[in-house]
């Protein structure tokens, strides 16, 4: 089993085309009212999550953001917008980074000492006539999020503390900005580091093998998915996706997860499972200024999609909202799906359920998007020209690599000795005959030692559905890493607890199977429930 709930720990994101969009504002309104020559460098800290998750600040690495030069000036910069700028010690740059303070140099001869440092610059300093320059930090919060330098050439007069006020205010704005950034990126790493946190290693189960769990390496930490072991060696596998960012959305990602897995712990049907779950969403959180710029209308959508498998009967339950896919890969290569389909890509928000047999062996893949499929997504034909002879043609949404939270896992099935099945009549005279086909069963498996205690529970619980029901009754043994015992009738009403008095001659049947079992239950089905119990077998 394995799980990725990212790329790496230390995750490099592509720089944001809002910190560049804003910095190229900021020289456009600089050059040429301001300086001959403007460019910006940013810091490393709105780039990468380990950094803008460090207190220490924005650490040593700056890209070029944004460069302008006025008509016969600039015609090369030194480094291209996007690429890792080289700051020298001992030069302006250098100093301001250091200590904070904006700083002007009115006269710059082509001697001065510092130049020899930055030899990528100092070129293109003296082929433009570079003759007084300013620098001014970006800073917010006392955190160091990059510089602007100012050039003045030949015919353009010195640079005077007018100007350093001027620039510095040009600075602060755009500073602000630029933290909005930090910050919305240091949220994400924030609630990436929850949602890894929260995402649980798939336990090892009978019914499935190969799980494999993906959540995407870059936009909003959202994504889950789930392994819930079920009564009767059934599981369930889910995928989800929750609208928000940041911890935000690790939250709500949280909140959708459990809701889930409670619901299907307690035996709902997938269908009622997702209904109950999506019912309530969260709100709507505060954002930014740079947050609102890059606000995505999608983000709200929850998605999710719910499958429970039986390995005993081969048989599958989906229910799916928002875009999600469940696709069935069988063994002999026939693929087929449930989801959006190309005729209707943006069917998003109802809630589809499918209920079908997977053969032994089969590849479940279910998959959900990480951003709105009615907007992004490219329905594409996989399963080809005659795969949609079992079931709807395969359509995955194209959003963008890594754009899914996956959940893969191969079928696996009970072996036909390991069940054991008889139908019972509606007679009391059917309990003595359900604990002499018990005995023997166990007898043939080679746990004789769990002869009383399940011959006790099986005569509790056919006695109990004689009692309550009509119709014949079902006996079932499952041996797999427990011996599970159920008994199903067409009765509704589920079993009770209380507390019998010293005089009373019955009620205690449940009472005595709480104490033998491990675990017991009830689960509804379509004709009435299932009334289950678990014992643990001795593995020495």
């Amino acid at each position: 089993m394995t799980y990725s709930p990212h790329a790496s720990a230390r995750r490099h994101v592509a720089p944001t085309r809002d910190a560049f969009y804003f910095a190229r504002q900021l020289v456009d309104s600089a050059v040429p009212a301001v300086a001959d020559i403007a460019a910006v460098e940013v810091s490393d800290a709105l780039f990468d999550e380990h950094t803008a998750l460090s207190e220490a600040g924005a650490g040593d690495r700056f890209r070029r953001a944004a460069f302008r030069a006025v008509c016969g000036h600039g015609s090369r910069c030194a480094y291209r917008i996007g690429e890792v700028s080289r700051i020298p010690c001992g030069t302006p740059y250098r100093r301001t980074l250091a200590d904070r303070r904006p700083r002007v140099i009115a006269c710059l001869p082509p001697q001065t000492r510092w130049l020899a440092r930055d030899p990528v610059r100092a070129p293109l300093m003296h082929e433009d006539r570079v003759h007084s320059l300013m620098v001014v930090p970006l800073v917010a919060h006392r955190v160091v999020l990059g510089l602007v330098a100012f050039y003045r050439c030949n015919g353009s007069s010195p640079f005077g503390q007018a100007d350093l006020r001027t620039a510095a205010r040009l600075a602060a704005r755009f500073a602000r900005m630029l933290d909005d950034f930090r910050r919305d990126l240091r949220e994400q790493a924030m609630g990436r580091i929850l949602q890894h946190a929260l995402l649980a290693r798939p336990p090892r189960l009978t019914a499935i093998e190969d799980v494999h769990g993906h959540v995407p390496a870059s936009g909003a930490p959202g994504g889950w998915f789930d392994v819930i072991p079920l009564p009767g060696t059934r599981v369930g596998l889910a995928v989800g996706f929750s609208g928000g960012r940041g911890i935000a959305a690790a939250a709500a990602m949280s909140r959708q997860k459990a809701r889930v897995a409670t619901l299907a712990a307690l035996d709902v049907d997938p269908v009622e499972t997702l209904t109950h779950s999506l019912r309530s969403s969260a709100p709507e959180p505060l954002r930014s200024p740079a947050e609102e710029y890059a606000a995505d209308p999608g983000q709200a959508d929850n998605r999710c999609l719910y499958a429970v498998y039986d390995p005993v009967t081969g048989h599958c339950a989906a229910a799916r909202t928002g875009a999600a896919v469940l696709t069935v890969v069988a063994p002999d290569g026939d693929v087929t799906s449930m989801g959006p389909s190309a005729s209707d890509p943006a069917e998003g928000d109802s809630c589809d359920v499918a209920v079908f047999d997977v053969p032994p062996g089969s590849l479940l893949v279910l998959s959900c998007a990480s951003t709105p499929e009615r907007r992004r997504c490219a329905p594409q034909d996989r399963a080809g020209a005659d795969g949609g002879s079992k079931g709807t043609d395969v359509r995955l949404p194209i959003t963008g690599r890594n754009s899914h939270v996956l959940l893969t896992a191969r079928t696996r099935t009970v072996a036909p000795t390991d069940i054991a099945t008889w139908d019972l009549p509606n007679d009391p005279t059917a309990v003595a005959d359900a604990r002499d086909r018990t005995a023997t069963q166990l007898t043939a498996w080679g746990l004789p030692d769990l002869s009383f205690s399940t011959t006790l529970v099986v005569s509790e619980l056919v006695t109990n559905a004689i009692r309550y029901s009509s119709g014949s009754i079902r006996l079932r043994l499952i041996r797999d890493d427990t011996l599970i015992c159920e008994v199903s009738d067409n009765s509704s009403a589920a079993p009770r607890t209380h507390t019998p008095a010293p005089s009373d001659q019955g009620g205690r049947g449940l009472i005595i199977v709480a104490h033998l079992a491990r675990a017991h239950g009830t689960r509804y089905t379509a004709p009435g429930k299932i009334v289950w119990a678990e014992q643990a077998i001795d593995q020495g």
